[in-house]
């Protein structure tokens, strides 16, 4: 059994001794990653290692590991916790909608919150009452539901308040073009996804999430596509993966009440049937 810790730029894996023979340690001094200047890490157990490490005994801040696309290693960002935002007071959802959540499909959610957000421009405040809708109308997310958020550094530092819950975790990307793609695609496992999930929620209209859709379809999930559309815009969706998905939502976000369409619409999603769209206030 081993045991390590980080300091400053250098990794110490300290092994327990036999009998009398006290503890050993081995010192690996990190290289600096010449792009970042931080510590770079040869791999990803290496990394998450020197995570655990840096997070151990504290409950101020988080320890997230990314990928660098620039020394080709990995590094270590550390995220304090803060109190989650309350986002405003949408509609309540109605009640054949709440009740159907325990007995509905099981659903892995892959975000990619720079999409919907296009290119995080929403602020926080935006983006919790987007949760919210994701969690209370399109389409639900229930207690036995998983939710993967992927989002470059600066991104997460923004957001990590805005989407929070207990079967949520947060990829951390390097601040990079397409960098919360490849770390999203590269943090699922289709094959355990498939044994213990029905459904495929891809939060992006990213052509980049096209293939993992088709590969999904083969192993017999349903694939539903979310994406957002704002005022005076078209909503951001491939046509690549508009052709794969099995089902479309459409969150569209402008100042107006939820109407009696939108409710009959979110019963349509509670049977997972029909293509939908839902008003954000």
């Amino acid at each position: 059994m081993t045991s390590t810790h980080r300091i400053n730029s250098e990794l110490i894996t300290r092994r327990p001794g036999k009998g009398r023979h006290p503890r050993t340690g081995n010192r690996h001094k990190l290289s600096q990653c010449p792009a970042t200047g931080l510590p770079r890490y040869r791999d990803r157990h290496q990394a998450r290692d020197g995570a655990r490490a840096l997070a151990r005994g504290t409950h101020q801040f988080e320890v997230h590991t990314f990928a660098c696309p620039s020394c080709g290693g990995f590094h270590l960002e550390k995220t304090y916790l803060r109190e989650p935002i309350d986002p405003p007071s949408i509609a309540d959802p109605v009640e054949p909608f709440t009740s159907s959540l325990p007995s509905r499909k099981r659903r892995y959610f892959l975000v990619d919150i720079e999409n919907p957000t296009r290119g995080a421009k929403a602020t926080p405040e935006q983006v919790a009452t987007f949760w919210a809708i994701l969690k209370q109308q399109a389409p639900g997310i229930a207690p036995h539901d998983h939710v993967v958020v992927g989002a470059a550094r600066s991104v997460v530092r923004k957001y990590r308040v805005a989407i929070d819950g207990p079967n949520v975790r947060w990829v951390t990307a390097a601040n990079s073009p397409g960098a919360a793609d490849r770390a999203l695609l590269a943090a699922i496992d289709l094959y355990r996804v498939a044994l213990n999930y029905d459904e495929l929620v891809i939060v992006s209209g990213d052509h980049a999430f096209t293939d993992l859709a088709r590969q999904a379809k083969t192993r017999g999930l349903t694939v539903h596509v979310i994406t957002v559309q704002q005022p005076g815009q078209s909503s951001m969706l491939s046509r690549e993966l508009a052709d794969v998905a099995d089902t479309h939502t459409v969150v569209r976000h402008h100042s107006r009440t939820l109407t009696r369409d939108n409710i009959a619409a979110i019963l349509r999603v509670a049977n997972a049937t029909d293509r939908t769209h839902f008003e954000a206030a």
